[in-house]
């Protein structure tokens, strides 16, 4: 099998008189260059498709998780056979400085998702719709199981919200067996340390914090 870095390294090889033989490939040389770029340049380009996962445009909450999914095991495969590559050629500057960058890059992307980012990102995403559907529950237009509307289906992948006395809970993600779940919850006055929200069949949780407007995250 033929990499591109070899057609670019045979062309260096023609274009300059022979040399004595070194063990690998240089760091700071065009082979070199070329071959840490695609190292780490795959976990690069997993931060926008990270953000595009959090607000999903087309195929919903479970078609922008395929597609990060998918793409993190693409960037995986992409940057370990780079690195092992360059061992297998003993290029151990090259794997070395592969390895230090992919793994930058790695902490990088997936800090787009940590719980944190994650939950305010989606809270501000959809903050509007957030807004008007407490408007409805303090109108005492909600109660019960309830269908979201359009403009929240994106947030919620069962598409389903829970309006109760004391609270209204939109739940963000549950285990496929029901029994744990995590969401945000509107509260009719301010919960305490002892207030419990149902957050799946087989689990309540805790407000952890505010995201703001009256809406908590659950968990």
């Amino acid at each position: 099998m033929t990499f591109l870095w070899d057609s670019i390294d045979s062309q260096e090889e023609e274009a300059s008189p022979p040399a004595r033989a070194e063990p690998g490939t240089p760091v700071w040389s065009r082979r070199g260059l070329l071959h840490i770029a695609i190292s780490c340049a795959g976990w690069l380009l997993l931060i926008p498709l990270v953000l595009r996962a959090q607000n999903p445009s087309l195929g919903g909450f479970y078609g922008g998780v395929s597609i990060l999914l998918a793409a993190s095991l693409l960037a995986s495969l992409v940057s370990i056979t780079a690195i092992l590559t360059a061992c297998v050629r003993r290029s151990w500057g090259v794997a070395l400085v592969s390895l230090v960058l992919a793994a930058t890059a790695v902490v990088v992307a997936t800090r787009q998702n940590s719980d944190g980012d994650y939950i305010d990102h989606r809270y501000r995403a959809h903050r509007t719709a957030l807004a008007e559907l407490a408007r409805e529950y303090r109108a005492g237009r909600l109660d019960g199981k309830l269908v979201l509307p359009p403009s929240l289906r994106s947030l919620s992948p069962s598409g389903i919200a829970y309006a109760g006395p004391t609270a209204l809970f939109v739940q963000l993600w549950q285990n496929w067996r029901a029994e744990s779940g995590t969401g945000l919850a509107y509260f009719a006055e301010p919960p305490t340390a002892q207030t419990t929200v149902t957050t799946a069949s087989g689990d309540f949780g805790y407000p952890r914090r505010e995201v703001g407007d009256g809406w908590w995250w659950v968990a």
